[in-house]
């Protein structure tokens, strides 16, 4: 799988600016690798559980298929203890991912490799390097007074614009990865917090449909959304199951998981075979 496969228009425009800066670029990334991420490998060994093929065997092999599918090399996986549903990815030298314990408590294997792709697609797309630069840049400006606080705030929403599309893009990668109906899955439990779901699957995507009619409504149901949302470095769960919506429409989904459809069924087939055989 290629990034720009899955990427959203907009992640992309972004992410070609921030390319450009390539003497910067290394730079962040030597301090990423002498800085967080030794740091954060302390506290993930330290605090977490670590996944391996000797420990919670099922969860790792399920987290192999999916890393082999996306093509990149094999991040450190850890379980760390959490009511709340959620995972997250850091590093660009020593990357990891990390899982809450309700994940794999709450989602089936297959949903939670839809978690497990989307932070795969972050991974993919390189977005903990170029938000770490942003970051940074920002940071400088206003140390150096280059940036004053009239420009920060514009800086800031900018940054949580690009980060909310760049969820977008994640999510194509594990809507690619599992399907799109099991990407919908997944997201209902993330949504409510609840371990079995029953009624329709697309009850977020009709959510979505209505949140965007409702929106769209006036222009003052327009101001009163951009405001609410415009500090949210994620979108609204409503509006990324819509997206996934959307997007499976698309050619570019078509041609994607037509690629990857006749790995995808021997993986699935080894996976079951594994899941057996540990059981």
């Amino acid at each position: 799988m290629k990034a720009s496969q899955i990427m959203h228009p907009a992640d992309a425009k972004a992410l070609q600016v921030l390319k450009q800066a390539r003497g910067f670029n290394t730079l962040v990334k030597y301090f990423m690798e002498k800085g967080d991420e030794r740091i954060m490998r302390g506290e993930n060994l330290g605090t977490m559980l670590r996944v391996t093929p000797d420990n919670l065997p099922k969860v790792y092999t399920a987290f192999r298929e999916v890393v082999n599918r996306v093509g990149i090399d094999e991040p450190e996986l850890y379980v760390y203890n959490d009511p709340v549903m959620n995972a997250y990815t850091y590093g660009d030298t020593r990357i990891f991912v990390a899982l809450s314990s309700s994940l794999v408590e709450r989602l089936s294997l297959p949903e939670l490799q839809s978690v497990m792709a989307h932070e795969c697609g972050h991974i993919l797309c390189r977005h903990t390097l170029y938000k770490t630069l942003l970051y940074i840049i920002e940071d400088m400006g206003k140390a150096a007074q280059v940036i004053t606080e009239s420009l920060a705030f514009p800086a800031y929403c900018a940054l949580q614009y690009w980060s909310r599309t760049s969820e977008y893009s994640a999510d194509r990668c594990a809507a690619a990865v599992v399907g799109e109906q099991v990407f919908q899955s997944a997201f209902l439990k993330l949504t409510s917090g609840l371990s079995e779901i029953q009624g329709d699957p697309y009850q977020l995507v009709e959510q979505g449909r209505k949140y965007n009619e409702m929106k769209n409504a006036s222009f003052l149901d327009r101001v009163q959304q951009a405001c609410r949302e415009m500090f949210f470095s994620h979108p609204q769960n409503c509006q990324r199951a819509y997206e996934i919506d959307r997007w499976k429409s698309s050619a570019n989904y078509r041609n994607l998981t037509k690629d990857l459809s006749a790995n995808y069924r021997n993986l699935t087939k080894d996976l079951s075979t594994n899941y057996r055989n540990l059981t």
